[in-house]
């Protein structure tokens, strides 16, 4: 006998709010009932582009594999490029070069799994030279038939494809990669180049767009079974150098192209095509990667230069906000070279010095998350020093002024305790108010880190690299130092702490001095600094073993105080032109669920 569920189905349930927008079950399709404004409610899926941290690189004819958050970027122009970057999902980092330098090749796989595909090495040198990424070096495997450029691909390092492109001549030619070698098999119906990125596997692929040989856009669309094209709908808008992205030859996406430089992105769904949210952007000769769920723009033209411009791309009931740097806030009194501790909404910021002339100051000032408020100041004005802990157990000790003192803030008050071993300054700080690191520091260089327990400071084991103008973040038991002037210049070492030990991890993208840190060892943000050439805005997350790009900082600067986490970090002061007073606050990526009232009008 059938249930009153099998018949009527399901319940509604009725609450006096909305459900959770970032709870763990949040999905499309969620219906309630909302007795407090008397609405049918869900979540129902949206789609949305999001700007996110830009390659390390900027370049257009790139090309892109992999999936959102695990993406990879290699070759590209100007002029010919090998480098080849790795995309986490928040940021880029570089990897492996190529053999072969390349514009305009075409790519397949994933971020650890991937083949380079063809390409040109020089106007009229057309190359059907592969390459297959194994995660962090590239090594040659077997040759096109045809040498070309301008093209498609999709699939997987064991069974990819290729398709079209110039050769020179606009062809239909297709190939396919059995892990080894290509073989031709049938052509496309309409011979082209500039096509999107290949879509699907060589069971199941889609190639949208293109030009033909008098640099036509096309609009023509043609699925391939395994064995032959047949065209499909056309896409909406003719075009050609776009980019595009999808599991399956039934589930595609297709964004950006000429002329000009499009933002306009088209959905298929197997059938039809239908235009959707734009991109942020306007771009051509970018590459593509990932699935309708959740793709990636990455790269291209915008009319003017090359970018490395990247844009996440959502199909989910989700809603994305990418990391970003905001104003919060003015100092009371504009300085460099202070230090800072706590959180984004509880922040503290002590010492520095004025500029012109440099001179040493003792305020200190408590945030709370919108303004800063002066506090009791320390006992000895001083600049460049390192400081840690919270808003009412901060510490402060070295620097200029008085290399080895150290202060303790108890919320109200500074009181000094007993001094560090070796005066320093330029050092990099960890841990809290009773279990702190001063590490390095100078100059002349030195690597000796020293341990506080409360009360004393006692020399533990060196840092492999003698730096200063260094920083770090962590506790006694895990730290990181993060890059500093070696002597002479800017680097971009960075080294872990596990309790006992020091050792070196991977390098920050950009080398800097002067610079900001917040976060763990295992989860920090790099910020601002001087990168050898004068004042960077950059900023890069780490995940415990590499560096990605970030966000940029909305005002290049040196020497500011940092405070707070990877994901609600402070940055305060600092020298731009002159010595600072501006806050900004870091935000990482956030996402929540997007209810809408359903209509039945």
């Amino acid at each position: 006998m059938a249930t009153y569920r099998e018949i009527k189905g399901l319940k509604v349930p009725v609450l006096d709010s909305d459900l959770p927008s970032a709870s763990a079950s949040t999905q499309e399709g969620q219906v309630w009932y909302n007795s407090s404004t008397g609405k049918l409610r869900a979540f129902i899926a949206f789609d949305t582009w999001a700007t996110s941290a830009a390659l390390n690189t900027a370049r257009e004819y790139v090309a892109t594999t992999g999936t959102q958050t695990a993406g990879l970027a290699f070759s590209g122009d100007p002029p010919n490029l090998a480098i080849t970057e790795e995309y986490n999902g928040n940021g880029w980092a570089e990897s492996g070069d190529l053999n072969t330098a390349r514009r305009e090749p075409t790519g397949a796989g994933t971020q650890t799994a991937s083949i380079c595909i063809g390409g040109l090495v020089s106007p009229n040198t057309y190359k059907a030279i592969c390459e297959e990424y194994n995660g962090s070096t590239w090594s040659e495997v077997g040759d096109l038939n045809d040498a070309r450029r301008s093209f498609a691909g999709t699939g997987t390092t064991e069974a990819a494809m290729c398709m079209g492109g110039d050769t020179p001549g606009v062809t239909g030619n297709t190939e396919t990669f059995d892990g080894s070698s290509w073989t031709e098999v049938n052509d496309l119906n309409t011979n082209r180049k500039a096509m999107a990125t290949g879509v699907g596997v060589t069971t199941a692929a889609l190639v949208s767009g293109g030009a033909d040989g008098s640099n036509s856009a096309l609009a023509v669309v043609e699925s391939y079974d395994g064995s032959s094209w047949t065209e499909v709908a056309d896409i909406n808008t003719a075009r050609n150098q776009l980019a595009g992205f999808g599991a399956n030859s039934s589930a595609a996406v297709v964004f950006g192209g000429e002329p000009g430089h499009k933002t306009v992105t088209e959905i298929y769904d197997g059938t039809s095509w239908t235009e959707t949210t734009d991109l942020s952007e306007g771009v051509r000769n970018h590459g593509g990667a990932g699935t309708l769920a959740s793709g990636l723009s990455t790269g291209g033209y915008d009319g003017s230069s090359a970018v490395g411009q990247t844009e996440e791309f959502a199909h989910t009931s989700v809603t994305y906000t990418p990391a970003a740097w905001a104003a919060g806030g003015n100092l009371g009194t504009a300085r460099y070279h202070l230090s800072g501790a706590g959180t984004q909404t509880a922040g503290l910021a002590f010492a520095g010095a004025t500029y012109p002339p440099t001179t040493n100051k003792n305020e200190s000032e408590e945030y709370d998350g919108s303004s800063w408020a002066e506090g009791d100041n320390v006992n000895v004005a001083r600049r460049y020093l390192g400081g840690t802990g919270t808003q009412t157990a901060g510490l402060a000790f070295a620097g200029i002024g008085d290399t080895d003192d150290t202060e303790e803030y108890n919320g109200t008050s500074w009181t000094e305790n007993n001094n560090l071993n070796t005066g320093r300054y330029g050092v990099a700080s960890a841990g809290t108010q009773t279990a702190a690191l001063c590490i390095a520091g100078g100059e002349p260089n030195i690597d000796s880190v020293e341990q506080y327990d409360g009360t004393n400071w006692s020399e533990i084991a060196d840092v492999n690299t003698a730096r200063h103008a260094t920083e770090g973040t962590g506790t006694t038991t895990a730290a990181i130092v993060v890059a500093g002037n070696p002597g002479p210049g800017v680097s971009a070492i960075t080294e872990s702490w596990n309790g006992s030990a020091w050792s070196e991890v991977g390098d920050l993208n950009t080398s800097r001095i002067k610079h900001g840190v917040s976060g763990i060892s295992t989860d920090a943000v790099a910020f601002g600094g001087y990168d050898g050439s004068g004042q960077t805005a950059k900023a890069e997350i780490f995940d415990g073993t590499s560096w990605y790009t970030a966000p940029t900082m909305n005002t290049a600067r040196q020497a500011l105080m940092s405070a707070g986490t990877s994901t609600l970090g402070l940055g305060a002061g600092g020298y731009v032109s002159g010595v600072s007073n501006a806050t900004e606050e870091f935000t990482g990526v956030t996402t929540a669920a997007e209810a809408v009232d359903i209509d039945f009008d």
